[in-house]
C-alpha cells in the first residue's frame, strides 16, 4: 500500500501514487497495522489497501462507519468481511477507505479484474463470495454523494462496477449524484426482481385460494408423521447444536450430493465457524424452521443489519419433498417474523433463478449492477458494451 499523497484535487487527496494506479495489479508488501490509522487533516482522503491486515486495523471507525451507513450490508462489516477474506483468500483485493474530515466515511471492497468483460480494459468490481448475493458498500449516509463523488475522481481503475445494488436504496441516489451521466459512462449490466419480506406489507392476506390450500394438504401429511413444531433460535441455545442440524439437512439434499453444501468444503465451513458465533453473540443472528418428530425439518438463518436484516441460508429435508417442507417453513417463517417486533424488514439474498420465495413472499425489490466509466478507456468501453452484446447475440444466431 502506498503511503504518500500524490495530489490534491480540490480538497481531497490520494493516498496511492499515479504510477501505482496504474500498476494496480502488481503485488504489495503487507502493510504493518496499527491500532488506529486515521490520516491527519480535513478534507477528502482516498485510500487503496491491498492486504487484509490493513483492513483489520480499520476496525474501531470501521464499526462505526457501519452503525451509520446509508445501507446496511452485513457481509461488508468487518466481523464478516475479515473472515470471508481468510476463508475465501484476499487474491486482487482492492479496498477503497474514503475518509473525510478525519472519520471513515466510506469503505468500498472491490477485486481487480484485469479484462472486463473481455475488453482490453481493467477494473474494480465489487468483492464478493458465493455465500452473498449483495454488493452495497458502507457510505456514509450524511456523505454518501462526497464519498461516491472521491471514489470516482481517484478512480484507480478505468471502471467502477457495484455489483448487486438496490435501484431503491439511498445510495443508488447518491451514486446518481455523484457520476451524473453527462460526465461519466453508466450501464446498467444487470438487474433482477428479488423477494423481500417488509413489516408494513403483510403477504398472507395476499395469498391465493390454491396456495392456502395447498398449504393445508402439506401441513396435514407432515403431521401425520410426526409432531411438527415452529422453532426459533433462542439466547441461550446451544448455537452449535443449531448449525449442525442446519449442516446436516443441507448437506443430505441436492446440495451435498453436487458438493455445494456449506458442510462440504472446507473455506465454507470456516466462515460458518468464525461468522455464526460471532453473530450470535452480538444479537444479530436469526434462526427459525420446522421440527418434525423433534428432528430439525427446516432451517432459515438470518443475518441482522440496521432495521433490517439478510437470509444467508435455507435448507430443508428432501425425504419429505411431496409434502413441499420448503413451503410450509418459509410460511410458517413469515408467521413468525410478522408476529416478532424486529427486523422491520428482510431480503432474501437470492440470485436470479432463485424460486424458494416466489410464493409466500409478495414484495419485490429490483437489484441491479452498475458499471461506470471513470475515465479514458472506461468511458468508451462502458459506451461500447451494449454494442459488443449485440454483436454476440448477432454472431451466435448467423
Amino acid at each position: 500500500m502506498e503511503s504518500t499523497p500524490h495530489r490534491q484535487a480540490g480538497a481531497v487527496h490520494r493516498v496511492v501514487s499515479a504510477a501505482a494506479a496504474r500498476r494496480i495489479a502488481a503485488p504489495r508488501p503487507a502493510p504493518t497495522p496499527t491500532a488506529r490509522r486515521r490520516p491527519s487533516g480535513t478534507g477528502i482522503t482516498v485510500e487503496l489497501l491491498t492486504e487484509a491486515t490493513a483492513l483489520a486495523a480499520l476496525v474501531p471507525d470501521w464499526e462505526e462507519l457501519a452503525a451509520q451507513a446509508a445501507e446496511p450490508n452485513p457481509f461488508y462489516e468487518h466481523w464478516m468481511l475479515l473472515p470471508a477474506l481468510e476463508a475465501y483468500g484476499a487474491r486482487e483485493l482492492r479496498c477503497i477507505a474514503v475518509w473525510e474530515d478525519g472519520a471513515l466515511g466510506a469503505l468500498f471492497p472491490m477485486r481487480f479484474v484485469r479484462r472486463y468483460r473481455g475488453l482490453p480494459v481493467s477494473a474494480l468490481c465489487s468483492w464478493r463470495h458465493r455465500n452473498m448475493m449483495t454488493g452495497t458498500p458502507l457510505v456514509r449516509e450524511k456523505s454518501a454523494a462526497r464519498c461516491l463523488a472521491a471514489l470516482l475522481a481517484n478512480a484507480p481503475a478505468p471502471i467502477i462496477e457495484f455489483e448487486l445494488i438496490a435501484s431503491d436504496g439511498p445510495l443508488y441516489a447518491a451514486l446518481s449524484e455523484a457520476a451524473p451521466p453527462a460526465d461519466f459512462a453508466w450501464l446498467v449490466r444487470d438487474a433482477y426482481p428479488r423477494a423481500v419480506l417488509s413489516r408494513e406489507r403483510d403477504p398472507r392476506p395476499r395469498y391465493n385460494s390454491n396456495l392456502k390450500s395447498n398449504l393445508r394438504r402439506w401441513e396435514a401429511r407432515l403431521r401425520a408423521a410426526g409432531e411438527l413444531k415452529p422453532v426459533s433460535l433462542e439466547a441461550g441455545d446451544d448455537l452449535d447444536r443449531w448449525i449442525a442440524d442446519f449442516m446436516r439437512l443441507e448437506a443430505s439434499g441436492w446440495k451435498g450430493s453436487s458438493g455445494t453444501a456449506l458442510a462440504c468444503r472446507d473455506d465454507d465451513r470456516r466462515f460458518v465457524a468464525a461468522v455464526l458465533p460471532e453473530a450470535f453473540r452480538r444479537e444479530r443472528l436469526r434462526i427459525t424452521g420446522l421440527d418434525l418428530g423433534g428432528a430439525a425439518l427446516a432451517r432459515h438463518i438470518m443475518i441482522g443489519a440496521g432495521e433490517g436484516a439478510f437470509t444467508f441460508k435455507i435448507a430443508y429435508d428432501e425425504a419429505y419433498a411431496s409434502c413441499a417442507p420448503g413451503i410450509v417453513a418459509e410460511a410458517d417463517n413469515v408467521r413468525q417474523f410478522m408476529a416478532a417486533s424486529t427486523p422491520r424488514w428482510l431480503d432474501s439474498n437470492t440470485a436470479p433463478e432463485s424460486k424458494n420465495y416466489a410464493r409466500v413472499w409478495k414484495e419485490r425489490r429490483t437489484v441491479q449492477t452498475i458499471a461506470i466509466g471513470a475515465r479514458g478507456a472506461g468511458r468508451l468501453a462502458v459506451a461500447a458494451l451494449p454494442l459488443v452484446r449485440l454483436a454476440k447475440r448477432w454472431l451466435e444466431r448467423a
